[in-house]
């Protein structure tokens, strides 16, 4: 049987969208509640209200909580409910979006993802990832965006660390996804388009990623940014539609989302520890060739590549042993692997990798 969470319905990117999203989004509702944080509405509610305006709609602008959990999901419904809200607009990065997704669901109403960042794959996505006090409690299916409007002009003048990310997170779709599938036999179709797509994509990013950094380095948009861009949202989020749990994770994801109980944690990007998890897989894999491969590329693209830089070194603090246990709990997708694993291996894979990483090593 193949059961599939496919998303978005509609994607459009291309320079200066956002001007031109009144057309789209009237289709949809006409009572909206836009969903963003300070830095994001600085950016971009000063082009979008007036546009939604002028298009006739009536728009809540609402602050995001800062994190995708339950109780911030309940408040936001209240506030919606409140204002008879019959579109949500998600506005801004991961947690945002993924917000607004679980809000649309519960309301039963359409969903517009306008990312500013192409630093994870959740504008196009079906799944969002449940915190709670900052520690991640669970990965749903929630609602999948009916439009995706990706602006470039606003991505590639963000900073080059999220474009950075987003390749990480992406070329994890490979990473993890690899050993799992030639694992196993007799895959059905969607999951062998999602590992010749990650195939494609880990190519593209590797020919194409450090050009599109520079570009946005330098302020500006090219057909690299726009390739990097497209790779990282929507092409991604579609991979993980196709394959879901059975190509989508493996030590990688469990590896951060794991050490979630250490509060430092928290000022990394998602796809910067994701791209460290993945070189502590490829340690654990003791995969010479694509350690060759991935360690200069992340080095050039300003990823972190320790454990230090990340926050997560102090083996003597007891939340990084929890952190530990976390990952490697029955039922995480580290056991995905076709070895076992347990704390003290990646423990000592992570050593390994930050001596791998030290000639490397960007910040």
């Amino acid at each position: 049987m193949t059961d599939i969470f496919l998303a978005p319905r509609r994607y459009i990117q291309r320079e200066g969208i956002l001007a031109e999203a009144g057309n789209y989004v009237k289709i949809f509702g006409s009572r909206l509640l836009v969903l963003g944080d300070e830095l994001v509405f600085s950016i971009i509610r000063p082009v979008l209200e007036s546009r939604l305006a002028r298009a006739g709609l009536a728009s809540s602008f609402v602050l995001f909580g800062g994190e995708c959990s339950q109780g911030e999901v309940i408040r936001l419904e209240e506030i919606a409910l409140g204002r008879n809200t019959d579109l949500v607009v998600g506005t801004g990065g991961g947690k945002a979006l993924d917000t607004s997704r679980l809000l649309a669901d519960r309301l039963k109403v359409p969903l517009i993802a306008i990312p500013t960042s192409a630093a994870t794959c959740s504008a196009a996505s079906s799944v969002a990832v449940i915190y709670e006090k900052g520690v991640r409690q669970a990965t749903v299916n929630g609602k999948a965006a009916d439009l995706v409007l990706v602006d470039s002009t606003v991505l590639s003048r963000a900073p080059s660390r999220l474009l950075a990310a987003g390749m990480g997170d992406s070329l994890a779709k490979w990473y993890e996804g690899k050993p799992i599938y030639d694992l196993n036999t007799g895959h059905d179709l969607a999951t062998q388009t999602a590992m010749a797509v990650s195939t494609q994509i880990r190519e593209i990013i590797l020919a194409c990623g450090r050009e599109a950094k520079r570009d946005v380095d330098d302020g500006r948009n090219s057909p690299a940014v726009e390739k990097i861009v497209e790779a990282n949202i929507l092409i991604t989020g579609v991979i993980s539609g196709l394959a879901g749990s059975r190509l989508r994770v493996a030590l990688a994801h469990a590896l951060l989302f794991g050490m979630t109980v250490l509060p430092q944690m928290h000022r990394n990007l998602h796809g910067e520890t994701v791209s460290y998890g993945i070189v502590v897989q490829l340690c654990l894999e003791k995969n010479e060739k694509e350690l060759a491969t991935l360690l200069p590329f992340f080095s050039s693209l300003g990823l972190p590549l320790t454990s230090k830089e990340l926050g997560m070194d102090n083996a003597e603090d007891p939340r990084f042993w929890e952190g530990l246990r976390r990952t490697c709990a029955p039922g995480s997708a580290v056991h995905s692997l076709p070895f076992p694993v347990d704390e003290q291996k990646i423990y000592r894979a992570m050593r390994e990798a930050d001596e791998r990483a030290r000639p490397f090593k960007t910040r």
